[in-house]
């Protein structure tokens, strides 16, 4: 859009400099032309007047004048013909000034249109990009928390699955050697019983009773 709006502003200059030329051109011929018909004009009132005074002036008792060389009526005749046909090249040429004029003025109003649209087009779209850059901006920010929250989430079960491997291998100790474990600690118990009985002076046979009673419960 920006490189449309350039193009058509390098368009409009140049047209305006072939307006400017063109207008000066033609009213310079005009000018010329309108110069031309008024010398044409006042060389034909003037050869007018002269062949008017000289056909009244007469001598009295002098013979009539001869009339002025046929040459001279031709010339005059066509005198309103070349006016005429000046006037009507002037005509023209107005006409034509005031068309471009007018094309002119076109122009200029359809490239102030165009400007005015591009223009608030160029802006809308700077502010939809700006929008979307916060929008990405924003988005970045909470693709980080996420990553972090991710990965401390992500050391946690870790550290939990840790803790339940060693709970596996302890319950699995537990009850692999639970048998064992509960043997030895009955023998244990049972000495332990035996040796209070024998230290306190008791019969062996009844300290092994005991010992019995107590591996039973």
């Amino acid at each position: 859009m920006k490189m449309s709006l350039k193009k058509a502003g390098e368009d409009r200059k140049a047209e305006n400099q072939l307006f400017q030329q063109s207008i000066g051109d033609q009213r310079a011929t005009i000018q010329i032309l309108k110069k031309a018909l008024a010398r044409l004009e006042a060389f034909y009132k003037t050869k007018s007047v002269v062949q008017v005074g000289f056909q009244g002036h007469q001598e009295p008792g002098a013979p009539n004048a001869p009339p002025p060389p046929t040459k001279t009526y031709e010339k005059s005749a066509g005198a309103g013909g070349v006016l005429q046909v000046i006037s009507m090249i002037i005509n023209d040429a107005s006409r034509e000034e005031a068309e471009l004029i007018a094309d002119e003025q076109h122009a200029q109003e359809s490239y102030a249109s165009f400007t005015r649209d591009c223009t608030d087009t160029i802006n809308a779209d700077n502010s939809a990009i700006l929008k979307k850059k916060q929008l990405l901006e924003e988005s970045i920010a909470e693709k980080g928390q996420t990553q972090a929250a991710l990965l401390t989430n992500g050391e946690a079960l870790t550290s939990l699955s840790k803790a339940l491997d060693s709970m596996h291998l302890d319950c699995d100790f537990l009850l692999k050697y639970y048998d064992t474990r509960k043997t030895a600690r009955s023998e244990e118990i049972g000495a332990i019983v035996e040796a209070k009985a024998i230290l306190s002076g008791a019969d062996f046979g009844k300290a092994m009773e005991a010992g019995e009673n107590a591996e039973a419960s």
